[in-house]
């Protein structure tokens, strides 16, 4: 298992009828877990956009509005916290959940000027990330 704990999968769940299913992209260069948490925000029910790097980012935020954006910091060539604020800018009503594994980036992505609705730290437990995920789409 790569940096989520998990034990079980779920089938993916479909919008109310007559509701959109919202919108999550998910940006980290570690594939594996890219495609874990795009499974894992399938199966609650979310669209789900990937990127792995900044130019993918690009291109997904061209083509559709996500309601969410779930960001790794620590990117090469690229800082999360910036695209935090990048996307913050562009568009105050995406909500953004940051993620890292290093603690040395808390302090940083926790400042107002970042953005972010939340901090998630590696290894990704879910069921905080399920209660963070819910409260910043309410």
């Amino acid at each position: 298992m790569s940096a989520m704990n998990s034990t079980a999968q779920t089938p993916p769940k479909q919008p109310a009828p007559g509701q959109a299913a919202r919108v999550v992209l998910v940006l980290d260069d570690h594939v594996a877990l890219r495609e874990e948490l795009a499974e894992y925000f399938g199966s609650m029910g979310y669209q789900v956009m990937q990127a792995g790097d900044g130019p993918s980012l690009s291109v997904a935020l061209r083509q559709h509005r996500p309601d969410l954006a779930v960001l790794d910091i620590d990117l090469p060539g690229w800082n999360g916290i910036e695209i935090a604020q990048a996307i913050h800018r562009r568009d105050p009503s995406i909500r953004i959940i940051l993620m890292t594994g290093n603690p040395n980036w808390v302090t940083p992505a926790l400042s107002t000027s970042s953005g972010a609705f939340a901090l998630v730290e590696k290894p990704i437990e879910l069921a905080r990330l399920s209660r963070v995920v819910k409260a910043a789409l309410l």
